[in-house]
């Protein structure tokens, strides 16, 4: 993927998420600024999801870890795991809050 293809793709990709999020979540706080998506969790925790362009990957970083995500096919995967972005953010946001959360 060329940088430019790369920078759409992360950038369509976090409003996406950002919008579930906020329709299926709404007691977490988004902030999408500079390809950066921060989520505010209620209980005080936080998740950071960016793109790292030298990788052309999209890096997550909470207190549950981090995890890495590439673009294959047409979803961005877990390098270790194969667990897609949308399914990794809604175990996480899941597991903050308390009841299930389905980002499709």
């Amino acid at each position: 993927m060329n940088p430019q293809s790369f920078a759409v793709t992360v950038e369509s990709t976090l409003d996406d998420l950002q919008n579930r999020i906020e329709a299926d979540a709404p007691e977490v706080e988004c902030d999408l600024v500079d390809s950066v998506l921060t989520l505010l969790l209620p209980d005080d925790g936080q998740i950071i999801i960016n793109r790292q362009e030298a990788a052309q990957q999209i890096w997550l970083a909470c207190s549950d870890g981090p995890a890495r995500f590439s673009w294959q096919g047409d979803a961005w995967q877990d390098s270790r795991t194969g667990e897609s972005l949308k399914q990794a953010v809604g175990r996480l946001l899941s597991l903050h809050l308390g009841h299930p959360v389905s980002l499709g």
